[in-house]
């Protein structure tokens, strides 16, 4: 994942909007269920790997190197 910062700023987003919810409704239900919903939000829009998961799935359980990117036209190095 090449987006560390980004990861960082939706939790530390996450984190505030869970505070102003608990604070606002004063309901620890609420407050989790704000974070359940966050953290899947997140889940799915910030952290993908999709040339990990464009693979089988039986692959997820290995490594991604450079070399599996699927381009036939590679240039050799010197």
């Amino acid at each position: 994942m090449g987006n560390d910062a980004v990861l960082r700023t939706s939790l530390v987003w996450l984190a505030a909007i869970m505070v102003l919810v608990g604070l606002y409704t004063q309901s620890l239900k609420k407050m989790a269920a704000t974070y359940l919903f966050g953290m899947f939000a997140v889940g799915g829009v910030v952290l993908p790997d999709w040339k990990f998961f464009d693979r089988p799935v039986s692959q997820w359980c290995t490594l991604v190197s450079d070399d599996d990117n699927g381009s036939s036209q590679s240039v050799p190095q010197r």
